[in-house]
């Protein structure tokens, strides 16, 4: 899949932009880490030295604080002796002896994708432990692939025709898709909402969603279930402001969003296939098992009734 190598080479990039400049602070940090106000002082002068850092921290080998947290404006010490030793990165950390960039994972003080640079303290005589330095992926000079070029995936071909005629007649099974379908729609609004995603359309029972890019309005990426549950996925796609003549606001892309879950977990004989939606133009997209597609402006779509849909007897017992 193209989301790998890619991935690869931004991991390479920010390796070679950070590795240097943690290991300065990691050799003047030896000489400090016993004295907190020292350690504190350290790392305040060289926090603008590492570049698009948002956070700055030591911890000891067993993943205990023991230094404020740094930003760019402050040293804020309420944080000092807490246990992060179940952070993502801290997994198996210790006894590495070698810089670590971290997986991306969701920061508990921004609650946005984070990845962590992680360097060992070590002087001749002992290992203290390791300095921290966290990024907001969403401001880090990531290197996104040439979208120009044509791309292959590897992605099954099936019979189309097949696949509806099943769906159009059978009751829905649950898919993947369905079992994580909270995480998905919420990372959805996340790339749509900030991450430049104008078009996206969900196929719920193959799990796969087809996105679209403001940089390459002309192709889509295909992703499946296992990608849109990566918090790498934020990686592929630079944060861009919400376009101003979009159609439909990030408060109705939510809304949107959550009625296709409605429509795809309500009924099982009556369900969503797929759903699609356009920001620009204002336009949802509607396969149903028991129909053909259906087209209309969102206004149109959040106003229908859930009796629309399912009828007025199912309706009401969904809503009592």
């Amino acid at each position: 899949m193209w989301i790998k190598p890619t991935i690869t080479e931004q991991r390479k990039t920010l390796v070679a932009l950070f590795e240097p400049v943690m290991l300065n602070i990691a050799k003047q940090s030896s000489s400090a880490w016993t004295n907190t106000e020292q350690l504190n002082h350290l790392l305040n002068e060289q926090f603008s030295t590492i570049p698009h850092c948002h956070l700055l921290y030591a911890i000891d080998k067993l993943g205990k604080q023991v230094s404020a947290n740094i930003t760019s404006h402050s040293i804020d010490e309420n944080y000092y002796g807490q246990d992060l030793s179940r952070r993502p990165y801290s997994v198996s950390l210790y006894p590495k002896r070698h810089f670590m960039l971290s997986s991306v994972y969701i920061s508990q003080t921004t609650g946005s994708p984070c990845i962590s640079a992680v360097q060992p303290v070590i002087d001749e005589q002992q290992f203290y432990g390791f300095i921290v330095a966290d990024f907001d992926i969403r401001r880090l000079p990531l290197p996104i692939e040439d979208t120009s070029k044509p791309f292959l995936f590897n992605v099954p071909v099936k019979n189309e025709s097949m696949t509806v005629m099943l769906e159009s007649t059978s009751p829905r099974v649950k898919s993947p898709l369905d079992q994580n379908l909270d995480l998905i729609l919420n990372a959805l609004h996340t790339l749509v909402s900030v991450h430049g995603i104008f078009h996206c359309t969900l196929h719920c029972s193959s799990g796969q969603a087809m996105l679209w890019h403001q940089d390459n309005p002309y192709q889509y990426h295909l992703c499946n279930t296992e990608n849109l549950l990566s918090s790498e996925i934020y990686q592929m796609y630079r944060p861009v402001s919400y376009p101003k003549n979009a159609l439909i606001t990030v408060a109705q892309v939510k809304q949107v969003l959550e009625r296709f879950r409605t429509l795809r977990m309500t009924d099982d004989n009556v369900y969503l296939r797929s759903g699609s939606i356009n920001v620009m133009n204002g336009m949802i997209g509607l396969s149903f098992s028991c129909d053909g597609s259906q087209y209309m402006a969102v206004d149109v779509f959040l106003n229908k009734h859930l009796s629309f849909w399912f009828g007025r007897g199912l309706a009401v017992a969904i809503v009592k």
